[in-house]
């Protein structure tokens, strides 16, 4: 079985600290609320999380297009909450809408620019798309934000691969993986990674 690198979702019922990697799928749609009651800033954030609650159950449930429409009509009410772009590009980037899911992650990213998850998941939108070295880039940085975020390290680890590249930073990176890694494909991976880099510096330093 394939090995393959999963994108990370916010879990906004946990005061928005925690996360839970797990796969969705969904599709893209466009719907804009213009009816919106008035409310304070605070009221306005509260039912922006309400919406995000509602957005995960509905992924959870397999109702995409609800889950879209939900993080969407959170993101209108509160245009500075992170988690709502972040989990709304997951779904549009499990359902291959990925330069769509790069803008949502992109915003993410900047909304909160010391977090690694949702540069990372820019990493992985590139790298599904094939633009390894655009993949690479994302991975790199974010490192630079936490240099031990596993979902970084191991995506960083298989762009290189793609690209065919390898440094004695990589080798660093991979028995740091190696440290933290439990999924026996991976760390078999990690292990292979390891042989192929060491192998690739003995021939480029004669």
């Amino acid at each position: 079985m394939k090995t393959r690198n999963r994108a990370t979702v916010y879990c906004v019922s946990l005061c928005f600290g925690l996360v839970g990697s797990v796969a969705i799928t969904g599709c893209g749609g466009s719907q804009t609320r213009t009816d919106l009651p008035v409310m304070s800033s605070s009221a306005r954030s509260a039912e922006a999380r309400l919406k995000v609650q509602q957005a995960d159950q509905a992924v959870a449930k397999g109702d995409t297009d609800k889950a879209i429409d939900l993080y969407r009509q959170a993101i209108v009410l509160d245009r500075d909450m992170y988690v709502a772009w972040n989990n709304l590009g997951v779904v549009l980037m499990e359902s291959g809408e990925y330069l769509d899911s790069v803008a949502a992650f992109k915003v993410a990213s900047d909304l909160s620019p010391r977090d690694p998850r949702p540069v990372s998941n820019i990493g992985l939108a590139y790298q599904e798309m094939g633009w390894a070295k655009d993949a690479l880039a994302h991975y790199e940085e974010a490192l630079s934000r936490d240099a031990g975020y596993l979902e970084a390290l191991r995506g960083h680890a298989y762009a290189e691969e793609m690209l065919g590249q390898g440094s004695l930073l990589s080798i660093e990176r991979i028995k740091q993986a190696l440290m933290v890694e439990k999924d026996p494909q991976w760390r078999e991976f990690f292990e292979r990674r390891r042989f192929r880099v060491e192998a690739l510096l003995r021939l480029t330093n004669g």
